[in-house]
């Protein structure tokens, strides 16, 4: 109080002097200086108890997408900068489930195919037996670390060939690594990399049982090669996965390949005609066949790569083994058989079957001539087969009842 008192006695003394000689040139008067003390004045909008309040800051929300990669030796890396150690390359339209993002990078899933690795003492009966385990990029001490696990984790690993030491694993649900954005554009949602990855098995079993079909034709002597059901076994991957260059690309390889094979094979058949004395025609010679039913000629490719993959791990049995096999899995259906005609990719049959005329199974046989019994309710016995994300479920008709 006594502060503004002082401050204002100090006003009015000055107003007074300078009035009284107001009318004087000779005579300046300076105004004092005046100090405030503006310690005690308080703001009356806040309160000394009170703090500027500060807007909430809305971290927006990640949402997890499939990504493509739209180069070649695009570089996955343990962490987001560009001197992260350098996991794997990838290739050009590969698929990757991008699950959040840090600065410039991507935080993306390990591809399907990677494996890590954990030092087998610390596994007792597929349970981990310590705190902080190493799950390593490679089965070396020295490898960098990717992860930890837990005591009482449970892991499914094999030995690994490389070091026997070591426990091969998929790596847990929490791993991750990162690519640098500029190489990867949105493909669609979080789930369409498992639908492209089905996809993308299922093309390169076709190639594989092309090739199988292929390499057994070509034993075969001349005469007896049907090679128009060889080429449209490499055709079914080249029109139909174009998707998926990589693998499109082998096949128009192995197809030229095949090809060359079979000149040649042609050329020395005819030279062999001719030296006997034999006038031949220089058609190549297919043998002849019944007339195949549709199904049983389109299918034999898929099912020769299906049965050499299961023979591949019983000892090379026989193929009526293979289905006596798919027979203990087999599935009754019924219903009424009708051709399936419509011209789509990736077609899971060719016969479509239907109860209360609502379908309920896509199906097909090499077994069986399904022409025969269109139109009729019949009780299929099937295995179960891809049905290539259609609809209804597929199978391969193992007998009729």
């Amino acid at each position: 109080m006594s502060k503004v008192f002082s401050f204002a006695t100090a006003l009015m003394s000055t107003l007074m002097l300078t009035h009284a000689f107001a009318d004087s040139e000779q005579i300046q008067i300076k105004a004092p200086e005046i100090q405030i003390d503006v310690s005690d004045i308080q703001l009356s909008s806040q309160t000394e108890n009170q703090t500027p309040r500060r807007s909430p800051v809305v971290k927006a929300v990640f949402s997890p997408f499939t990504g493509r990669v739209v180069a070649n030796k695009v570089r996955l890396r343990l962490q987001p900068d560009l001197n992260g150690h350098i996991v794997k390359e990838l290739v050009k339209n590969d698929f990757i489930k991008v699950t959040n993002q840090e600065g410039d990078f991507y935080c993306v899933e390990p591809p399907e195919s990677f494996r890590a690795f954990v030092f087998r003492s610390f596994v007792i009966d597929n349970v981990v037996e310590g705190n902080r385990v190493n799950i390593r990029l490679e089965p070396d001490l020295e490898a960098p670390v990717i992860g930890h696990l837990n005591s009482g984790d449970r892991v499914e690993g094999i030995v690994s060939e490389a070091n026997k030491k070591w426990l091969e694993i998929t790596p847990p649900a929490n791993i991750h690594f990162y690519v640098a954005k500029e190489f990867i554009e949105k493909a669609g949602g979080p789930d369409f990399k498992a639908k492209m990855e089905s996809r993308k098995h299922t093309a390169q079993q076709y190639f594989e049982a092309a090739q199988l079909h292929a390499k057994s034709e070509m034993t075969s002597p001349f005469e007896e090669i049907n090679f128009e059901r060889v080429k449209q076994g490499y055709l079914t991957v080249i029109n139909d996965y174009t998707d998926f260059p990589q693998i499109v690309e082998s096949a128009k390889e192995a197809l030229a390949q095949v090809q060359d094979e079979y000149l040649q094979k042609r050329i020395a058949y005819l030279e062999q005609k001719a030296s006997g004395g034999s006038v031949v025609s220089t058609a190549p010679h297919v043998v002849a066949s019944q007339p195949t039913p549709q199904g049983l000629r389109m299918w034999e490719t898929v099912e020769q790569g299906l049965y050499s993959n299961w023979a591949s791990l019983h000892d090379r049995q026989e193929k009526e083994s293979f289905y006596e096999d798919q027979r203990l899995a087999a599935a009754t259906i019924s219903g009424v058989v009708e051709p399936y005609k419509t011209p789509v990719k990736n077609r899971p049959g060719d016969y479509v079957v239907k109860n209360k005329n609502l379908p309920v199974a896509y199906i097909y046989s090499t077994h069986v001539n399904l022409d025969d019994y269109v139109g009729k309710k019949v009780n299929l016995i099937c295995a179960p087969r891809d049905n290539h994300n259609f609809a209804f479920p597929a199978y391969y008709v193992l007998d009729v009842e």
